[in-house]
């Protein structure tokens, strides 16, 4: 592609050297720019691209879009090196990556979900519905990204604009008809999705979240970056019961709004048995049976079927979906073969524990016992949010490592203990992830439910700088294969 062709909309202008030029590949990352490539050079809050030009035109890079004609940069002009002023790079980023993958998304119907919680439940539960009608659909989310027989591994729950309109183009050309997109507050912010003109945009709920250093600065900067989504939104699908939906629709420029409520769902029962928790409700006449637990999930199907309905999906064609369903780390059971409730989930803050702990407290079980830690190098009020909850709803609290980063462990543990020491709930510290779930498995009693939370589809723990393999789901079943062993006492409790 020409790099003028490419660059088409990007507000960018040239400051030397030629547009007739050949562009093989867009670069963002320094390591994967090579001759032919056009490198956008983008500032983030531990690096910038900036500082590497030099290095990169000693490797045959000549084409940079920068935000600031540095000194490095200055002392390459008169060659043949071409240098393209940005006031950002992220959007010229974007709009060049829509540019060089041909506009995927205007073969796509384009649906972005946004919201403190439940982007990744409505998106699965959303995009099983569509399949289910016949709508080959693409997802890009946190659990995962890419179509049927074509996934890949996701990193960020909103990947960088280059890998959004790479997807697309998969999709597109590998027969999707429609991808479901989480949209966080930091894609936005950073405009990742930029010159994507959603056809539906769905809001599902704010709370205090991401905010802190690295993050969003206050609750008004978090609350105004998730508003974005709707400046480009056809058709906006928000939760009419959020305090906040007036807020975020303050700038709207759908053309039309619709807004769901928890008062469509009627005559709402729960069920458990074969392995599952859920609901049975009443929805447009029809009797709907949701295969997920918690308030929070019917949240999640009501705004799925909204939008689905507004595609002209029948309730009729939603039902298959919504009982089948399961997401990766949300409210997952693992089964036991035993006579206690195992499940993984990724509350990682206040709000997410309380309402997952509150919808398991609904079931009625013999205990109720969760499983979790904090990440580090995150806003610290996480830490007391989450003993507190777990403090107030749960029998027994099992604290223990998520991921640490570059923080200690225990301290960590500290923060959280001393918030639920205040509620004086019972609880367990065990530093070892892997002991802590052994632990309490091999303690489980009769009628026990046991969330283990916080890591939910992970594959991971980062500790100190360095990312290593680590699974929930394969450390409980490795568990539970040994489960014919003795196993201790519960054990004294604080």
């Amino acid at each position: 592609m020409r790099l003028k062709t490419l660059l088409d909309g990007a507000d960018c202008e040239p400051v030397c050297g030629t547009l007739d030029k050949d562009v093989k590949a867009l670069s963002y990352h320094s390591d994967k720019a090579g001759p032919g490539a056009a490198f956008f050079a983008i500032r983030g809050e531990k690096n910038d691209g900036h500082k590497y030009i030099k290095e990169l035109a000693e490797r045959g890079v000549d084409i940079f879009i920068v935000e600031e004609m540095t000194k490095e940069c200055i002392a390459l002009q008169g060659g043949a090196t071409t240098f393209i002023k940005t006031d950002d790079a992220r959007k010229s980023l974007a709009i060049a990556s829509r540019n060089y993958f041909g506009e995927p998304d205007k073969q796509l119907l384009t649906i972005g979900i946004t919201g403190t919680k439940g982007k990744t439940g409505t998106s699965v539960l959303l995009k099983e519905i569509l399949e289910k009608a016949k709508i080959p659909t693409g997802i890009i989310g946190t659990v995962q990204q890419g179509y049927v027989g074509n996934y890949e591994e996701a990193e960020n729950t909103t990947p960088q604009s280059y890998e959004i309109f790479r997807l697309m183009r998969k999709m597109a050309d590998g027969g999707c008809k429609a991808v479901v997109m989480e949209v966080s507050s930091q894609a936005l912010m950073q405009r990742r999705t930029e010159g994507i003109r959603f056809d539906i945009g769905i809001f599902t709920n704010l709370s205090p979240d991401h905010i802190g250093e690295g993050e969003h600065k206050s609750f008004e900067e978090y609350a105004y970056w998730k508003s974005r989504l709707f400046q480009q939104t056809k058709t906006a699908v928000v939760n009419g019961d959020s305090p906040y939906c007036e807020k975020i629709l303050a700038e709207s420029k759908a053309k039309k709004t619709i807004k769901f409520s928890l008062k469509q769902a009627e005559n709402i029962q729960l069920y458990s048995g074969n392995g599952r928790l859920g609901s049975v409700f009443t929805f447009g006449g029809e009797e709907i049976r949701l295969g997920l637990p918690g308030r929070f999930n019917l949240y999640n199907a009501i705004a799925a079927m909204t939008a689905a309905q507004m595609l002209g999906i029948s309730t009729g064609e939603m039902k298959n979906a919504l009982e089948t369903v399961s997401v990766r780390g949300r409210t997952e059971i693992i089964p036991t073969g035993k006579d206690f409730t195992v499940m993984l989930d990724y509350a990682h803050n206040g709000a997410a524990m309380e309402n997952l702990l509150t919808a398991l407290r609904e079931y009625q079980p013999g205990r109720l016992i969760t499983v979790f830690g904090c990440g580090g190098g995150r806003d610290p009020h996480r830490r007391t949010e989450m003993g507190l909850a777990a403090g107030k709803a749960a029998d027994l609290s099992v604290i223990t490592s998520d991921n640490p980063r570059e923080e200690e462990p225990d301290a960590i543990i500290a923060d959280i203990v001393c918030a639920l020491s205040e509620t004086g709930g019972a609880y367990k510290v065990i530093p070892d992830r892997a002991e802590a779930i052994k632990w309490t498995l091999q303690n489980a009693q009769h009628g026990d439910m046991i969330a283990v939370c916080g890591k939910g589809h992970e594959t991971y723990q980062l500790i100190g700088r360095e990312k290593r393999h680590f699974d929930d789901r394969e450390v409980i079943k490795a568990v539970l294969s040994n489960m014919d062993q003795d196993t201790d006492n519960l054990g004294e409790t604080k």
